[in-house]
């Protein structure tokens, strides 16, 4: 409670220096910041008292109205604040998205924009000339573009500016010539540098030929480097690079990355440091001349230069660096006049104490919240009232800084296939709190520490039933926590996370788990920018069985046969509700043939087999699932491997609204939370589990997913094509086919038929949600078919080339026809 006692405290202060001019300001009172400004961290009734006291005491609004130019999770937080004070909103859809897509409903206005069914960035959200025009349709006042897209586009704010002496519409962000200088690194780096603020050694000229960059990353720079995209961000248009063999591949795919990205292939050249911190700084300008910092935030855990988990602040630092970071990044600010917030990273080098200006991020973070939770300040509010001419409320030493907060992002990715971005539909999305409503009280049971008064938060723009494409980005929600201390934030992290329920699209929620159990982790500051690196290994044990990814492996049937057969329980439960035990095409009727009568007590007993991935042939082996329906509603289930046999009688009830009560073999009861999904397919049926009490016992996992065959008439064969799984052929040769890992568009083929290559050789790129992605060949071997072409859009496991190991034989072949 003492944490809320000192929020309080700095709330009836906060309100207080509202009620006077700030002293730098020559703005009237009526222009300030309001008390609303300063929210309680628990929940939005304070916003709203607030902003009812700022309606009364103050003539003037913000904006009557303001159209958010941006979709998902990023549009709804907008669009939240918007309501919270009153101001009417409208949204802009892509056809992907559509109406009916949350941020479109959460608005009071929405608009389709793009043409012709294309639901590409650049055919949707990045046109910035029907932006603008719907604008003015709708009568909005102001653009608020969110981040991604358009945040950063400095003609989109010039033409936002241009429309300001005719219509009065004003753009919810920094001034076109700030975005643009900030926005090209090159030209940031010089600025900087002019301004007396450290930045990385590296190269940053207009020199873009290759072979020029090649002699500055040799003989200037030096090995290990970062290629990064002049106007890049989010992880993308960057490459590391280890030695010069490696540099011009790296380099060609960087600048065509940044070209797709962002419209612009330049790079810059910046010396690598060896596991540093990733340190930014929140800032915030108005255009009174003020700029206050609002403390820093740590997001050194990130994989390919994209963050996972951030913190505010970083514990690590002393006071005084925190200070001089602080300082810092107004200063890099007011080197280009900057107003509305923004973020100055830096990379922090623990060994020597000193940190480097990395870059500037001219538009609001996707971590901001976290920034918000440790001073009560509703960051986007701050940026509507700075957009339409309001002062800054408080001075430097006025800024709170309290507790301690935290965010993961939760991807829809593929954790055990290298996290490449995952699509499809979410057929169940529950997350711990009520989502987009501002911070809520969370208590667990088993944790003493939330009595401090520890909040929980989920900003999101999914809800279920939606599908997620290629098109944009693969984040499904951000859950952010605030507790009294870091490792009491660590444990509401936790236990947040484990009351996360996702299903239908593999996620990477027990990865970010994962992360937060590592002993490393738990230490203030003991994570660096390489930690996912170095501990590869580790990541991908605690992955290798269970969770609550699309697969799973046979190791489960020996490691929990309990977990396989609840599982198991559900999905015979919801068979039987579905299509009734006596139908006719029942899975228990001997008229599908696909079951049979079992014993002479009358049970009905099928061989239920999961979906085993990398080509696993479960017929062959003496593992099996076997389900027996018994008299009395119960069922028998027995789990074989080589280890043993488990047979367990399970009964109990699975209630519409997912709650699943079992009892085992009579006398063990156990509670789940369990879903499956309604999809009319007859050959699949998944389910997903989650242990009421959120923590695994000795013999169940809190959590996982199974997908079973139903029916299952030729299994195996259906599954020994599988990506790992070599074929032989007539000739005791082995092919293989390479799959797609997702479905996506191909950007450029390096091989053609006949071409023979080495294990690992790139075959061709392809491209989805916005990365670039790798496929190589398998083996030493020569192409024997590859048909596709750049530009081609492929399907998820689609067939993208066929390896032949056989290369004698074919040079034999060749030898006779050329002989001919």
């Amino acid at each position: 409670m003492f944490a809320l006692r000192q929020h309080q405290q700095h709330l009836r202060r906060f309100q207080k220096l509202c009620n006077r001019q700030h002293p730098n300001s020559s703005s009237k009172p009526s222009a300030l910041l309001s008390s609303s400004s300063h929210l309680s961290y628990y929940d939005d009734n304070t916003s709203r008292k607030n902003q009812r006291h700022f309606s009364s005491s103050s003539p003037r609004k913000t904006f009557d109205k303001v159209l958010v130019a941006n979709r998902g999770e990023i549009a709804c937080r907008v669009l939240r604040t918007c309501r919270n004070l009153g101001i009417e909103t409208v949204a802009i859809y892509s056809p992907a998205d559509g109406p009916n897509s949350l941020h479109a409903r959460m608005a009071d206005e929405c608009f389709m924009i793009g043409s012709g069914g294309s639901s590409s960035a650049a055919d949707s959200y990045l046109r910035g000339e029907e932006v603008i025009d719907i604008a003015l349709r709708s009568g909005a006042q102001a653009i608020h573009p969110g981040y991604g897209f358009l945040s950063e586009n400095a003609n989109f704010a010039k033409m936002i500016q241009q429309q300001q002496s005719s219509s009065g519409l004003t753009f919810v962000g920094p001034s076109p010539s700030a975005i643009l200088s900030m926005g090209d690194k090159s030209h940031s780096k010089d600025i900087m540098e002019n301004a007396n603020v450290c930045t990385t050694p590296g190269y940053h000229g207009s020199n873009q030929d290759p072979e020029y960059l090649l002699h500055e990353a040799v003989h200037n720079v030096g090995f290990p480097l970062l290629i990064k995209a002049t106007h890049g961000g989010g992880g993308k248009g960057m490459r590391l690079v280890h030695s010069e063999k490696d540099f011009l591949s790296a380099l060609e795919s960087c600048q065509r990355e940044a070209l797709n990205s962002f419209g612009d292939s330049n790079v810059i050249l910046e010396k690598y440091l060896v596991d540093p911190r990733h340190v930014e700084v929140q800032i915030v300008a108005d255009s009174h001349g003020n700029c206050l910092y609002l403390h820093e935030r740590d997001c050194s855990l990130q994989r390919r230069h994209q963050k996972i988990l951030e913190e505010a602040p970083a514990s690590y630092l002393s006071s005084s660096m925190r200070e001089q970071m602080g300082e810092m990044a107004v200063k890099a600010a007011k080197a280009v006049e900057y107003v509305n917030a923004g973020t100055v990273e830096f990379l922090y080098d623990a060994p020597s104490d000193e940190f480097y200006f990395c870059e500037m991020n001219t538009r609001l973070q996707v971590e901001h919240p976290i920034t918000e939770l440790i001073t009560g300040i509703d960051l986007v509010e701050w940026q509507l009232r700075i957009a339409a001419g309001g002062a800054l409320p408080m001075t430097q030493e006025d800024v709170p800084c309290i507790g301690h907060a935290m965010e993961a992002r939760i991807y829809a990715e593929n954790t055990k296939k290298g996290f490449i971005p995952a699509v499809g539909k979410v057929w169940h999305h529950s997350p711990p709190v009520k989502p987009n409503v501002g911070s809520v009280p969370v208590e667990y049971e088993d944790t003493a520490t939330t009595k401090g008064g520890c909040v929980a938060r989920v900003d999101t723009g999914l809800q279920a039933n939606d599908v997620l494409t290629v098109h944009y980005d693969p984040m499904i929600s951000k859950l952010i926590v605030h507790a009294p201390s870091r490792l009491e934030a660590i444990t509401t992290l936790q236990k947040s996370l484990d009351k996360y329920h996702l299903a239908g699209i593999p996620n990477n929620i027990s990865f970010l788990q994962d992360c937060l159990n590592h002993e490393t982790f738990r230490i203030a500051g003991g994570v660096d920018t390489g930690f996912l690196e170095r501990e590869e290994a580790y990541f991908l044990r605690k992955n290798r069985i269970g969770g609550m990814e699309d697969e799973w492996h046979v190791d489960m049937l020996e490691q929990s046969p309990l977990s396989v057969a609840i599982g198991v329980f559900g999905v015979m439960m919801k068979i039987d509700d579905r299509v009734g035990v006596a139908h006719s095409k029942g899975p228990w009727s001997n008229a599908s043939g696909s079951w049979r009568m079992g014993g002479s007590e009358g049970r009905f007993r099928r061989h239920l087999v999961p979906l085993f991935p990398e080509g696993v042939d479960f017929s062959s082996s003496s593992s099996k699932i076997e389900c027996a329906s018994n008299r009395d509603g119960s069922y028998e289930i027995s789990i074989t491997t080589p280890a043993g046999r488990s047979v367990y009688t399970i009964n109990g009830t699975f209630s519409p609204d997912g709650k699943m009560n079992v009892f085992v073999d009579g006398t063990k009861r156990m509670s789940f939370v369990a879903f499956t999904n309604e999809e009319e397919d007859k050959s699949s049926f998944d389910i997903s589990l989650w242990s009421s009490s959120g923590t695994s016992s000795s013999d169940t996992y809190s959590a996982w997913n199974m997908t079973f065959r139903h029916p299952l008439p030729a299994f195996a064969s259906s599954y020994r094509d599988s990506d790992n799984m070599l074929d032989g052929d007539a000739t005791g040769g082995r092919k293989r086919s390479v799959k797609s890992p997702m479905p996506g568009k191909i950007i450029r083929v390096n091989a053609k038929e006949g071409d023979e290559v080495k294990d690992g050789d790139v075959l061709l790129v392809m491209e989805a949600m916005k990365m670039e992605h790798v496929v190589r060949s398998p083996l030493d071997g020569i192409v024997g078919t590859l048909e596709l072409n750049v530009g081609d859009i492929v399907e998820d496991g689609s067939i993208l080339a066929v390896i032949d190991d056989d290369i004698d034989s074919r040079k034999d072949d060749e030898e006779i026809e050329s002989s001919a």
